[in-house]
């Protein structure tokens, strides 16, 4: 699972800064068959959409907003998801004076869907400081699907990569801690799956209804702690039980911390 935190922090503040809005999600959704869908959901606030639509157009533009409905990008990225998935639609969407989209990926066997939680937010890694962590891994049989959660990646050689006055993040500081709520608020990240047909039984850490949650950062959440910035800074590099112990109490984050999960479908 993706956890160079501060670097998408960076990254964002380098991309808007300003308050981001942003609302990321991932979902898996597994019919009993096997067979199921992958969607994902990217929608940017108002601000973030007045300040692109204003920059200039054009073949050598960058521009992320334009990007966002590039249909080639995401035909070609059905292929990071594993053999057999394919791109089924795009649907763009437009809320509360935001605007963004939603991706549809269809697949046929889950056995073969790799996927990292949290990698939408890859698009916004511009210059590819963040470090890949091995995808989740899928077995489905008998109606009982395995999920095997990768030891998350270290962090060392992306640190040792950091130059000079690159931006830190200081979570002891009052005055971070202000300007970081502001910066972040309504900003939403998760992964979920969903079954078809319901949830009969799991072990996963975090589970309603027909819903595991893999992974979910609500930043106005988070930063209604007041260790929030810290516990996100510990779990970089860190290992699984490093992970859960720096979670506990903090609401807002919910990542799966367990080596495999097991869910029997109704």
């Amino acid at each position: 699972m993706k956890q160079q935190i501060t670097l998408w922090i960076a990254g964002l503040v380098a991309l808007f800064g300003m308050s981001s809005c942003l609302e990321v999600e991932q979902v898996i959704t597994l019919k009993k068959d096997g067979s199921g869908t992958i969607t994902e959901e990217v929608v940017m606030g108002a601000q973030i959409v007045t300040m692109l639509e204003g920059l200039p157009a054009g073949a050598n533009a960058e521009n992320p907003f334009a990007d966002l409905h590039n249909v080639e990008k995401y035909k070609a990225k059905a292929a990071d998801f594993g053999k057999g998935v394919v791109y089924s639609g795009m649907e763009k969407i437009e809320r509360n004076g935001g605007k963004g989209v939603k991706v549809t990926y269809t697949f046929g066997d889950i056995n073969n869907v790799v996927l990292s939680p949290g990698s939408a937010m890859d698009d916004f890694d511009e210059e590819g400081k963040g470090v890949k962590d091995d995808p989740l891994k899928f077995a489905y049989a008998g109606g009982v699907l395995t999920v095997t959660v990768p030891e998350p990646a270290e962090g060392e050689e992306s640190a040792e990569k950091e130059a000079p006055g690159d931006f830190e993040v200081n979570p002891d500081d009052p005055a971070m801690q202000a300007m970081m709520a502001q910066m972040f608020k309504g900003m939403k990240i998760s992964t979920k799956l969903v079954t078809a047909t319901g949830i009969q039984k799991a072990d996963a850490t975090y589970v309603k209804d027909d819903t595991v949650t893999l992974m979910l950062m609500d930043f106005d959440e988070i930063m209604k702690n007041p260790n929030g910035l810290k516990a996100l800074q510990k779990m970089e590099g860190a290992k699984r039980a490093e992970i859960a112990e720096a979670l506990k109490g903090v609401k807002g984050v919910e990542v799966e911390t367990r080596k495999e999960i097991r869910i029997k479908l109704k």
